[in-house]
């Protein structure tokens, strides 16, 4: 058997460690990736940080139903929705107009700070889950995890915001009563509260004892009155 000598060195064949490495280092042509950046969660909403939160600025909120539940505009499940509407109220968390469509619904609510808009809509949706899912005999999600909402900071927001809720049903295509067509606000939203139609007023006082919902602030009240004209009840939302 051969041995080393002093002059020669012996080398194992095992790949040595160390040195620059195949293939390493940046990529040619590196760019973006796709995809890359926020990522955007399934129910479609960016969780990005919320607008801040102004008990003088009412909030657009849209709530939607996760997918393969039975519509909402019938009676009985309308009638559910509105009565946990009407059972959340607070004095720091008010929704003051909604309507409700066949997966989803819209909300305007004034709230005093962020923690009472979480508070306020948490318990909201905790109140409608319970109770759609024992009408449905089911459990499980009824929501998306997250509810998309923005602030109404002029008073043509507040104007259009209250086309966009109260005629909804006009741009869904759907029928304002369950028994067919009516020239009433849809029987599925706050419009018997509202006193802003042409030509009619508010059939029920909003805040009121029984009342489902909560009587609005100024903006909503009065403010958008004095620059901008009444609403039709067939005035189909743009928003």
């Amino acid at each position: 058997m051969h041995r080393a000598t002093q002059n020669e060195l012996e080398f194992s064949e095992q790949p040595r460690w160390g040195g620059r490495r195949k293939n390493a280092g940046r990529r040619k042509n590196a760019g973006r990736r796709k995809n890359a950046g926020r990522r955007k969660r399934r129910d479609g909403v960016a969780h990005a940080p919320r607008e801040p939160v102004s008990k003088h600025d009412p909030r657009l909120v849209t709530l939607k139903l996760a997918r393969g539940l039975p519509r909402l505009r019938t009676k009985r499940f309308g009638n559910a929705v509105t009565d946990c509407i009407g059972a959340a109220q607070r004095r720091s968390f008010r929704i003051v107009h909604y309507s409700i469509q066949s997966n989803h619904m819209h909300l305007i609510v004034e709230a005093d700070d962020r923690a009472a808009l979480a508070g306020g809509m948490k318990g909201l949706t905790c109140r409608i889950a319970r109770t759609l899912n024992k009408l449905w005999r089911r459990r499980g999600r009824v929501f998306v995890e997250r509810f998309h909402d923005r602030a109404l900071r002029s008073l043509r927001q507040v104007r259009n915001v209250l086309r966009y809720v109260l005629n909804n049903h006009l741009k869904h295509m759907e029928l304002a009563s369950p028994g067919g067509a009516s020239l009433d606000p849809d029987w599925f939203s706050s419009g018997r509260y509202f006193d802003g139609w042409v030509g009619r007023g508010a059939d029920l006082d909003a805040g009121a004892e029984g009342a489902i919902v909560a009587e609005a602030g100024w903006k909503i009240r009065s403010g958008w009155k004095q620059y901008y004209p009444a609403i039709g009840l067939g005035e189909v939302p743009a928003l």
